[in-house]
């Protein structure tokens, strides 16, 4: 062996060294898979993925939606809103959770196998955009609650007892240093937001319990309220617009999921990380905010116990909740992103890394938040639970129905054609099917529509056109122009 050989082998020594130990100091993953599958041996199993979920679906602004649903059902069809819609969430994200585990997939390259690499921009670019939306929304939101308990003039929660002076009150400078501080999770990538979802499952199951007993004990002792039986309180709503509130608390991420889900080892592991989003985490903050609402009579941000310990615990909860539910989004913003930003440009992966584009995105997240423009939840439920089943549609369809049977090697394939025509008009078509809902037939979630054009008018038009047969893509669907058959 030459000097030269010897100082390269103690060099890569030591670098291994190096990382091994930043791993477990600072739990970074060295690779992320933003742009390729993530192999058998590089999978993080059950525990992290399901400790990001957790963490991410237990948002504080999901206690107030399911106080709304209440308010707008009374008892008990408000709670059977809240279960259907979460009902829909786990069936939903578990379809494709499960193929996203298969093939080792994020969103971004679901998308990319599904609508081709041109045909995704458009829904990858909304998608990631509904998603740092929501981002800089949660952070605002989070801001906006400690400035109507402690600051100034909130734009939601009433106004605070002004502990925190002149610009120490406004909700835009807060929301502005929450993003950045809640958006560094991400930056550190899975491992490190796990160990954040450890920290927040632990505190906010705590305080949900101490949250109920309190609101069955001292605020039911005031009102005398009933929490299984209450008459509405709040807008008056559709039982339909219940279920599709509830659905629209996490639709964009559920449709996201393969950023989670693909770190798996095993079916029954990506089925129970959304098992432990939805029907748990998730429905957990839609109840109690729909049994506070139920009890009390009314809405409130601070679910009556403002008062208690100086507001301490409800400020924890909060800040814990909505920083979890941060980063989570920012994370699935960024792989969507990275993604459109390499379309073409193969030599451009190494200047633009994944935590450069996270931080972009941060940075961008933290302007709208701090502008205040994101200060109304209803349209943006109604919107989001709208848009994202007409992408999340097309996923079903297309991994489930018309390429089932595909081999990971073959569904690759199938990303490097350039657009997918009849993924383009299942979408298209769900997108009407949605707007005569909401317009026609108000009765009905509009999540339907994108259900109808993914898994039904978008297989029927692949099997029709000979882009799939017998649950496979044909050569015509893997783009037989590329791929030379």
């Amino acid at each position: 062996m030459t000097q030269a050989d010897l100082i390269f082998k103690n060099f890569k020594s030591d670098h291994t060294y190096i990382n091994q130990v930043s791993k477990k100091i600072f739990m970074v993953e060295a690779e992320e898979y933003s742009d390729r599958p993530v192999p058998q041996d590089a999978r993080l199993g059950f525990m992290k993925p399901a400790m990001v979920w957790a963490g991410f679906t237990y948002a504080y602004i999901c206690i107030f939606i399911g106080s709304t649903i209440m308010g707008g059902l009374g008892a008990p069809l408000g709670y059977y809103a809240i279960f259907l819609g979460q009902a829909f969430l786990f069936i939903y994200a578990g379809l494709i959770g499960h193929r996203a585990y298969k093939f080792g997939l994020n969103f971004p390259m679901m998308c990319k196998c599904s609508f081709g690499r041109v045909g995704y921009i458009i829904p990858m670019t909304i998608i990631a955009g509904l998603v740092t939306g929501w981002f800089a929304f949660q952070a605002w939101l989070a801001a906006d609650l400690m400035v109507g308990l402690y600051g100034g003039e909130s734009f939601l929660a009433g106004t605070g007892s002004g502990v925190l002076p002149g610009i120490l009150g406004t909700t835009g400078l807060w929301a502005g240093i929450f993003a950045i501080i809640f958006g560094f999770i991400a930056v550190y990538g899975i491992r490190t937001m796990a160990w954040m979802g450890r920290a927040a499952v632990v505190c906010v199951t705590a305080l949900a319990i101490w949250m109920i007993y309190s609101l069955s004990t001292i605020v039911a002792t005031e009102t005398g309220g009933n929490p299984w039986s209450s008459a509405p309180s709040g807008e008056p709503m559709t039982f339909a617009l219940g279920i599709t509130a509830s659905i629209g608390t996490f639709v964009v991420s559920a449709t996201m999921t393969g950023d989670f889900s693909r770190w798996t080892k095993s079916v029954k592991q990506a089925w129970g990380i959304n098992a432990v989003a939805f029907p748990i985490a998730n429905h957990l903050m839609l109840f109690i905010g729909a049994f506070y609402t139920a009890i009390a009579g009314q809405l409130d941000f601070f679910f009556g116990l403002s008062m208690v310990a100086l507001g301490a615990p409800i400020m924890i909860i909060q800040w814990v909740s909505n920083g979890t539910t941060c980063d989570g989004c920012l994370y699935n913003a960024s792989q969507g992103f990275r993604n459109l930003l390499l379309i073409g440009k193969p030599e451009k992966k190494l200047s633009f890394s994944w935590k450069k584009i996270t931080i972009i995105v941060m940075i961008c997240g933290t302007a709208v938040a701090a502008s205040n423009v994101l200060n109304d939840i209803v349209p943006w439920l109604l919107l989001i639970s709208t848009v994202a089943p007409l992408i999340g549609g097309i996923l079903i369809g297309h991994f489930w129905i018309v390429a089932r049977n595909n081999t990971q090697e073959e569904v690759l394939l199938a990303s490097e054609r350039k657009v997918n025509w009849p993924a383009i008009v299942g979408i298209l078509s769900g997108t009407a099917v949605a707007a005569y809902m909401i317009t026609y037939v108000p009765d009905l979630p509009p999540i339907l529509g994108g259900l109808i054009g993914g898994c039904a008018v978008y297989p029927l038009i692949a099997y029709a056109a000979g882009y799939a047969s017998r649950g496979k893509l044909t050569a015509k669907g893997i783009g037989a122009e590329r791929s030379g058959t």
